[in-house]
């Protein structure tokens, strides 16, 4: 097999040779607090990023099979040590009842832990809907793994959940975003320079773009998207 095509086994992710990621800004008086909703493969990616590459925080997991809540919780937020309050969920919906208590504790003048700015939705694909809009009254910053749903009518739902003003208000309050996580690789962005501002190669007049994909990332995409067709 071509050695793009093969996945890392356990024990050699960190073996995989990767370009480099774009140094890390320093950081703020108070850097954004972000809390991962899906601790797969995902999620274990966003909250890597954010600590190498991005001006924020992972503080909080949410995810219903406690071996990957607990895995990407030692990892990334709360080390060898035990979750502190407001670190660890099981899933979105008892981070929410938690958001709400915290909330209404503090608004009596209670002392309560520093809760979070952000959001990445990291969960299945038809479980997308019911995350965004439930914890849209928050008013939370949100990165929703592609695709965004399965269907027009739950982009529509969504869509009316991040702006309840409509048609008064048009411009969201916080910042929404999908996963298209290859419009900022390090490679398309080299690769657009080249092209549109460089002229390294003329006019393009047309393009063919093939994806390599690797028999396990289409396995996964096979069972993915049959749910999505049906």
């Amino acid at each position: 097999m071509a050695p793009h095509a093969e996945t890392p086994s356990a024990g050699q992710e960190d073996q995989v040779d990767r370009m480099p990621a774009p140094p890390r800004p320093a950081m703020s008086a108070n850097p954004p607090r972000v809390m991962i909703v899906g601790a797969g493969s995902r999620g274990n990616a966003y909250a890597r990023e954010t600590g190498d590459s991005a001006n924020g925080v992972v503080v909080a997991v949410a995810e219903p099979i406690a071996f990957k809540r607990r895995r990407l919780g030692e990892k990334y937020i709360w080390g060898k040590g035990s979750p502190s309050e407001g670190q660890e969920f099981e899933d979105w919906k008892q981070y929410l009842a938690y958001e709400t208590e915290r909330r209404a504790r503090a608004a009596g003048g209670e002392s309560v832990p520093e809760g979070v700015d952000a959001v990445f939705i990291c969960v299945l694909d038809e479980m997308h809907k019911e995350v965004i809009i439930g914890l849209a009254p928050l008013g939370l910053h949100m990165m929703c793994e592609k695709p965004l749903t399965t269907n027009m009518d739950d982009c529509v739902a969504i869509y009316k959940s991040l702006l309840p003003g409509l048609p008064h208000t048009t411009t969201p309050s916080r910042i929404f975003s999908i996963g298209h996580v290859l419009r900022y690789s390090q490679h398309n962005i080299v690769l657009r320079k080249l092209l549109l501002e460089d002229k390294a190669i003329g006019d393009v007049l047309s393009v063919e773009h093939t994806e390599p994909v690797g028999w396990w990332h289409f396995a996964h995409s096979f069972v993915r998207y049959v749910l999505m067709w049906n």
